[in-house]
């Protein structure tokens, strides 16, 4: 299986960290679970990046990230587990927030955003999402 390297720039600007858009709320509920052991281990690297230093710049993107470098399931940048499925999450949220793919802003102004965002637009976005049960995102909105 390949592997991603991710190195983007726009316009002169070269962001800190780079996030498919809907990753996003996948940050907001992680709990520890994965594919396996390697994704884990890269998602709570990237999630311990962006809260150690919120000004963190992030680059929003519609395609593979570095979360997806760790994960089983990518053939280069291609998601097997349903490439079109995981787009439209990435374009909903886009679209939400108002972004485009490869805008780049810190990641404090785009937490803040997604904790104020309504459990209705975050199930319209998350869909039929695997990871629905264990999403602490999914358990705190609908209290």
């Amino acid at each position: 299986m390949k592997r991603l390297t991710l190195k983007r720039r726009l316009n002169g600007d070269c962001p800190d960290i780079t996030i498919r858009a809907h990753h996003l709320l996948c940050i907001q509920g992680f709990q520890g679970y994965g594919y396996s052991e390697e994704f884990t281990e890269n998602m709570e690297l990237v999630i311990r990046k962006l809260r150690s230093r919120p000004s963190v710049s992030v680059m929003i993107v519609d395609s593979a990230d570095e979360i997806c470098t760790a994960c089983p399931f990518m053939d280069g940048e291609a998601c097997m587990m349903g490439d079109e499925s995981v787009k439209g999450m990435d374009s909903k949220l886009m679209e939400i927030l108002g972004i485009r793919s490869g805008d780049i802003r810190d990641y404090s102004e785009l937490e803040s955003e997604l904790k104020n965002m309504e459990a209705s637009l975050i199930r319209e976005v998350c869909g039929d999402c695997s990871w629905i049960d264990v999403c602490l995102l999914h358990s705190d909105r609908e209290n």
